[in-house]
């Protein structure tokens, strides 16, 4: 006769290492995309929407032409974001004086506005969060390739190109890779 013995499970340790296996399930199978061509300049109207942050102000993506633009789709309830965050943090620190920004875009989210401003304080973000108009959140995503998943971070080039997008979390050293071959080029004038 077979005895099964049962075990308490540590469920948070098995969701985080479930969420970094299907990461590397992703990239091996090709569905993270890291570089590749440039592609066309994304149309102004699709940059240039107002959309709104935690903070009480607005922000425009053609307002960040001349500067390497991350735009990180995340969500309070996502683990793998949570993740994420402190690598953000700590890449925005070391790169905001290079021409690099980090735009946080709260997608998918039920946290209210207070919330919202609890968990930014709590984890110590320094870098702007868009949230708010579900609508446009969403128009955003499209008009920079769709979000099938969080976390994505999607890389715009000096010019306002979609140069590379990242399903999945993302480390300080990833991101370092990832933005140095677009440092290099001349920033757009004014």
């Amino acid at each position: 006769m077979m005895v099964t013995q049962w075990r308490r499970m540590d469920l948070p340790g098995l969701v985080g290492r479930g969420w970094r296996q299907l990461g590397a399930v992703l990239a091996v199978c090709g569905l993270v995309v890291l570089g590749g061509p440039s592609g066309p300049a994304l149309a102004a109207q699709e940059l240039d929407m107002l959309l709104n942050t935690a903070d009480g102000k607005t922000l425009r993506l053609t307002d960040l032409r001349g500067k390497v633009v991350l735009v990180n789709f995340w969500a309070t309830w996502c683990p793998p974001c949570l993740e994420e965050i402190p690598e953000l943090v700590r890449f925005q620190a070391r790169y905001a004086d290079k021409g690099v920004v980090v735009v946080g875009v709260d997608y998918m989210d039920q946290a209210s506005h207070e919330q919202l401003l609890r968990f930014i304080a709590q984890h110590r973000i320094n870098y702007p969060i868009v949230h708010g108009d579900a609508g446009k959140l969403g128009q955003l995503a499209t008009a920079l390739g769709g979000v099938f998943g969080l976390p994505v971070t999607k890389l715009l080039d000096r010019q306002g190109r979609l140069v590379s997008t990242q399903m999945g979390g993302v480390t300080e050293k990833g991101l370092r890779e990832l933005v140095e071959p677009f440092l290099a080029a001349t920033a757009v004038s004014q």
